[in-house]
């Protein structure tokens, strides 16, 4: 007897689900924790985005309160306490389905693109990883890791291409690529990463850094320290990195405190930016910011955001004697463990340019 068509294909359709299922599930041993992984987070919101000199922008956008990704991990029990694992993620933008977080220098593989050993020791990896200043800056504050809204984020990572001449503080991205981690094991709730980004011919040498994470149910500390003079995801001028200089020394401390549901932050960044060799001129950031969040219930919370970035330098550094301040509130709501929906108003200002009021109504969803 012939099978019809459509019973066929839904039987087709199952065994092409259950092949899928068992790529992902990897071997039976899901009592390891081995096997490979896909997850990710879409992001998008609707509103109207102004940063300090800039038009308003109505727009559809991506990446609101956190970046929009997509990847890969998984790892094997190989004995001994010991695992290997493996990582790759790779941002995109919802709201074009284009891949990255901008036009041009980025790899495609831009959010992790490593491989390691893990065990009692803490962990290895080698490739492209997180660089010294993410954890301590996402962590500890109310908005998270948003490139989008959250005040010490935009300060410290996302540059202006609007005429302000406006330059992020840190360098070098926050994620490094050619590099060798090494994170230890969590004692009490304290650990620290040491990271090495090899150069790979650039004459300058490569970056240098280390970051400190204590988690504490009543209070918590963070921080990092690097020397860069290599730029990321992709190498840009030789032997440029901020504002024309060659290399960059960068220290942060951040600090955080529970009083029941509400959460205080604060966070303290000096950057230098300088040549090479002792030659002349530097560019100076300096960096402050407080935040709080508030949750009522297990749906919702209130989130308000604050930095100011002031430049010094050299005669000549177009930013010096510069400052920008930037404001946030939020409101987030939970509609399950994996999606909410946010409301955020900013402001923006930066000196001698006009002031920027930015509002987005957003939904988030992990997977």
């Amino acid at each position: 007897m012939p099978i019809p068509s459509h019973s066929l294909s839904r039987r087709l359709s199952a065994a092409a689900l259950a092949a899928l299922g068992t790529l992902l599930a990897g071997p039976a041993c899901a009592s390891t924790g081995d096997g490979v992984t896909l997850s990710g987070l879409i992001d998008a919101y609707v509103g109207a985005v102004r940063a300090s000199g800039s038009p308003r922008l109505k727009a559809v956008n991506s990446g609101g309160l956190s970046t929009s990704w997509w990847g890969l991990e998984g790892r094997e029990t190989l004995g001994a306490g010991l695992r290997a694992e493996f990582k790759l993620g790779a941002y995109l933008r919802n709201d074009s389905g284009a891949a990255g977080r901008f036009n041009g220098n980025e790899s495609f593989f831009s959010r992790n693109a490593y491989i390691g050993l893990a065990g009692d020791f803490g962990s290895l990896r080698l490739g492209r990883d997180g660089a010294p200043n993410f954890l301590p800056t996402a962590l500890f504050n109310a908005f998270g890791d948003s490139f989008a809204f959250s005040p010490l984020v935009l300060h410290a990572n996302v540059p202006l291409y609007n005429g302000t001449g406006w330059e992020s503080v840190n360098a070098a991205d926050t994620g490094w690529s050619n590099q060798i981690r090494y994170t230890t094991p969590t004692l009490d709730g304290l650990s620290g990463n040491l990271h090495y980004q090899f150069a790979e011919g650039a004459a300058s040498g490569g970056n240098q850094g280390a970051s400190l994470l204590y988690k504490g149910e009543r209070w918590g500390l963070g921080g990092f320290v690097h020397r860069v003079r290599v730029d990321n995801p992709l190498p840009g001028t030789p032997g440029k990195l901020k504002l024309g200089f060659a290399q960059q020394q960068a220290w942060m401390i951040s600090a955080r405190a529970s009083l029941g549901p509400l959460q205080l932050y604060a966070n303290h960044q000096q950057a230098r930016n300088s040549q090479l060799q002792a030659q002349a001129g530097e560019a100076c950031a300096r960096t402050w910011s407080l935040s709080a969040d508030y949750a009522w219930g297990p749906s919702h919370k209130l989130m308000a955001a604050w930095a100011r970035t002031r430049w010094t330098g050299s005669s000549g550094v177009p930013l010096a004697g510069s400052q920008r301040e930037t404001l946030s509130l939020g409101y987030d709501h939970s509609l399950s463990q994996r999606s909410d929906v946010y409301l955020v108003l900013m402001d923006d200002k930066i000196t001698a340019r006009s002031s920027g009021q930015s509002y987005a109504l957003g939904l988030r969803h992990r997977f």
